[in-house]
């Protein structure tokens, strides 16, 4: 520490004065910005987004009426799980990606499959999801968009 640091010893502060007193700072000339009036305009930033585009992702997703339960059965009621069987298929587990759009309006149109194992399997799967009913369209910025939404589909093909 250095000596001028060190606080003074209590017997030394004892015939000590305390006040209060204004002292004045250095002046020094310091370069203080313009102040602006206020008088200028703040704008929201451009929302440039195509919202024609097909989106991959998406705030909220698109949904089937009745949510995620109603989808699985959905398609429980509507895939025909023998159609592997009935082509021919070796016993085992199928795991089928369908790929899909929803639209603004909800209707689903472009659906694919993925990777397909072949049997019917890809076949059945793309027909099940065409047939089904108007979804509740994605959003994006509080604005209805297309979406692409991928579903897996398990085919097990026992002996």
């Amino acid at each position: 520490m250095k000596k001028e640091d060190i606080p003074p010893e209590v017997e030394k502060l004892e015939d000590t004065k305390i006040a209060v007193v204004n002292q004045e700072g250095v002046k020094a000339d310091v370069a203080v910005p313009p102040v602006d009036e206020g008088k200028a305009v703040v704008e929201a930033p451009k929302d440039e987004t195509n919202y024609d585009q097909t989106f991959t992702k998406v705030e909220i997703e698109a949904e089937f009426p009745g949510g995620q339960g109603a989808w699985a059965n959905y398609l429980r009621r509507n895939l025909n799980a023998d159609v592997p069987g009935q082509n021919g298929a070796p016993a085992g587990t199928y795991t089928i990606r369908v790929q899909f759009i929803v639209d603004k309006e909800g209707n689903i149109s472009d659906v694919k499959s993925l990777n397909d194992p072949g049997y019917g399997m890809g076949d059945e799967a793309v027909r099940a999801i065409k047939r089904g009913p108007k979804w509740t369209p994605a959003q994006q910025n509080g604005r209805q968009v297309k979406a692409y939404r991928t579903q897996p589909i398990t085919f097990v093909v026992s002996e």
